[in-house]
């Protein structure tokens, strides 16, 4: 069983042995991996201060290394979305848009005459047609 983020949030050292262990999780956001590292370093200044207060069970803080960790991770850029040039998103959308239509008038034959229905189906068919194309240009 893996342990919600809010446990991770709460108990950082229960699950990682290092901070930099948290750079390193794939499953978590870069939300998430702040907020772990936050709460880590939030404890870990409270053991400094304790310390200095002679306080402390003798353990070290980890305020140094938390602190520059999270550093690391403010410094990462942020994933950039690109659209390829070679993209058939629009022409997907565009063919999703024609059969969208194509499926309102059939609709309006059987059913009678409605702008509605067709308005409603072609933005369907867009949206289909641009998803599916997307996924295709993402798998290919």
């Amino acid at each position: 069983m893996s342990p919600d983020v809010e446990d991770l949030i709460a108990h950082p050292k229960r699950f990682f042995d290092k901070p930099q262990e948290v750079l390193l999780d794939f499953r978590l956001t870069a939300d998430e991996k702040r907020n772990i590292l936050e709460s880590w370093k939030h404890d870990a200044s409270r053991l400094a201060e304790s310390t200095a207060e002679n306080m402390s069970g003798g353990e070290e803080s980890d305020l140094r290394e938390v602190s520059k960790v999270l550093l690391e991770l403010k410094s990462q850029p942020m994933p950039v979305v690109a659209v390829r040039k070679d993209s058939t998103v629009p022409a997907g959308m565009g063919l999703g848009a024609l059969l969208g239509a194509g499926a309102g008038l059939v609709a309006i034959a059987a059913a009678g005459p409605s702008l509605v229905i067709v308005l409603q189906t072609t933005v369907v068919g867009l949206i289909v047609g641009g998803v599916v194309a997307g996924v295709r240009d993402a798998v290919a």
